[in-house]
């Protein structure tokens, strides 16, 4: 359970009190989704968290592994570790602050109003996507096939590939037909496609299930993608 949260199916924070908050979401259909589930929660192997002000996670943040259907972090949200979230079952989080961590995997419903602070921002998949109102800055983002609007500006030391995104100003990512990617990716972690570039250079890309859930691996055990 995480310090200072309050959970719905223990009667520890209200139907009124959710509801408020989830009027706040800047898409729609999420509010529409968390009041069907209100309904049904204690069908659900999940619950409904609410942390009035600030939130500080020592180690990492998983809202799988919490139970959480949603979260709701009436404040910042800080993350010392990893946060992830999911897609099978679907998990919400909603910030209304700006948010911190070490790292970010996201394949579920991540929306935070203020500014996303993380080391390397890792997409997961496309069922669902990731809303920033402000400002995201990252040391790496690699979007793979989730969708992420963002309304500031993306700041970010490495873009790989071409994310899937909706902003104004779209980055430059790592160019797939040249040997690039070697300078911020481990040799396994890529693969050598059979097409190459017009100048007959291999064409080197982190593509592939295995190639992929590596990444995550690493990523959510805190270990480098590059290695000395």
């Amino acid at each position: 359970m995480i310090a200072d949260a309050r959970s719905f199916t223990a009667d520890q924070v209200s139907r009124a009190e959710i509801l408020a908050a989830i009027d706040g979401f800047r898409e729609e259909h999420k509010a529409e989704q968390i009041t069907e589930a209100l309904d049904e929660i204690q069908n659900y192997n999940s619950d409904i968290l609410y942390v009035t002000g600030d939130l500080h996670i020592a180690g990492d943040l998983d809202l799988g592994a919490e139970g959480a259907l949603l979260l709701i972090v009436n404040g910042n949200l800080r993350v010392d570790g990893v946060y992830t979230d999911h897609d099978d079952p679907e998990t919400y989080l909603l910030v209304t602050g700006d948010m911190h961590a070490r790292d970010v995997v996201t394949a579920g419903w991540l929306e935070v109003h203020g500014d996303l602070r993380v080391g390397r921002l890792i997409g997961d998949y496309n069922d669902c996507s990731a809303y920033i109102g402000g400002d995201v800055l990252a040391d790496l983002f690699y979007g793979e096939e989730h969708f992420f609007t963002i309304e500031g500006e993306l700041e970010a030391d490495v873009v790989v590939g071409q994310p899937r995104l909706m902003i104004d100003d779209e980055p430059d990512g790592i160019d797939l037909d040249d040997p690039t990617p070697l300078e911020h990716f481990d040799r396994e972690l890529l693969r050598t496609v059979e097409d190459t570039a017009d100048d007959g250079t291999p064409i080197i890309e982190v593509d592939g299930i295995e190639n992929f859930r590596e990444v995550k691996r690493r990523v959510m055990q805190g270990v480098p993608l590059k290695t000395p």
